[in-house]
């Protein structure tokens, strides 16, 4: 297997979130190495529209328990249409906090699951990432994956990589990323996440390009809180 090399520049800009970045998760492709609190649950949901007329929609839930405080365990449900075929993948997961950006400097953790390490989901696809999170500044966060995925139908294994920025001030973040493989060109996506009526709830307002490997343009809405 090829060493892995992660190529370091990613950057965001913008308006007003909490004073310290939050993960980047929803409907980014790029992993943050931090995990729901223990305790807490979380929900991640959101839809996208491509203009090539391809449709994804997901309902994410994770949980960590107090009693494992260092892992997250995730259910990934997508419904998707793909060249005019409907679609339904359940994708399981589960991260492993290794090191916490906060008692550490910087963030790593160790993802696997099902489905696929990115947008796409396949039920047929295995992948194993390790999410890198380096807090820059108070208010800068750069994400850094690098990682494996197995197509088991097709019986292949290819690299996989990302890079994502995340800017937090008060009530808004701008998050950024570019993302691909061993093979098909890289995706990009960029948007804001506000947070809402003074609470945990989010909003996710997100444009993308390529984030199927498809060169389509996306749009993406999406809301997450944690209880």
């Amino acid at each position: 297997m090829k060493t892995i090399l992660i190529l370091a520049g990613a950057a965001a800009l913008a308006a007003f979130a909490l004073p310290a970045a939050h993960a980047s998760g929803g409907p980014y492709a790029v992993d943050d190495a931090g995990i729901t609190t223990p305790g807490m649950r979380k929900l991640e949901s959101w839809v996208s529209f491509g203009d090539n007329g391809d449709f994804i929609s997901v309902v994410s839930p994770g949980i960590t328990f107090e009693a494992l405080p260092r892992i997250e365990f995730e259910l990934t449900v997508e419904r998707d249409r793909r060249d005019g075929d409907w679609g339904t993948t359940v994708a399981p997961a589960v991260k492993i906090a290794l090191l916490d950006a906060d008692e550490e400097g910087v963030g790593v953790a160790l993802s696997m699951g099902s489905g696929h390490a990115g947008i796409q989901r396949r039920a047929d696809t295995l992948y194993a990432v390790v999410p890198i999170t380096v807090p820059l500044t108070e208010r800068f966060n750069l994400h850094l994956n690098g990682g494996v995925e197995r197509d088991q139908d097709a019986g292949e294994t290819e690299l996989v990589w990302g890079l994502g920025g995340q800017y937090a001030f008060d009530r808004l973040e701008l998050i950024g990323e570019v993302f691909g493989g061993e093979t098909g060109s890289a995706g990009f996506q960029a948007g804001v996440r506000p947070a809402l009526f003074d609470t945990d709830v989010a909003l996710d307002l997100a444009y993308g390009n390529n984030l199927d490997g498809d060169r389509a343009h996306w749009l993406t809405v999406g809301l997450s809180f944690e209880f």
